[in-house]
């Protein structure tokens, strides 16, 4: 069942997805107002961290190159929605693009690490 699971799940539309996916949530959770958002637990920049790797998470599993352009674009994009958040009537701040960052950076090295490992199991 896996065998046929799989494949889809790392497919260039399934990753094409997951980028579309996570730009809605990420844009909608940073650019929705303060006062109209829910409370939640833990710090801001920990959100920032979460929230930007799950949105690269969602498009990790698929051709290398693409992830990488997808991933410079999710940190494009944490830029920009710091520039946009002033008039929207949140805060922009560039500790919150660097946590953004983060995320992104995280869930890079972690694809890579699993890539490496599923590569040396074929070659053994």
């Amino acid at each position: 069942m896996l065998k046929l699971i799989l494949p889809t799940l790392l497919s260039r539309p399934a990753q094409t997805a997951g980028f579309v996916v996570g730009a809605i949530i990420i844009s909608l959770a940073t650019l929705t107002p303060i006062e109209s958002l829910p409370p939640a637990p833990g710090s801001d920049k920990l959100h920032h961290i979460l929230g930007f790797g799950g949105w690269a998470l969602l498009c990790a599993f698929g051709p290398w190159r693409r992830f990488a352009i997808m991933a410079f674009c999710i940190v494009l994009w944490g830029g920009m929605i710091e520039l946009i958040q002033p008039s929207v009537n949140r805060y922009g701040e560039w500790l919150d693009f660097f946590a953004n960052t983060l995320g992104v950076i995280l869930v890079t090295i972690i694809r890579g690490l699993i890539q490496g490992k599923i590569a040396r199991s074929k070659t053994n």
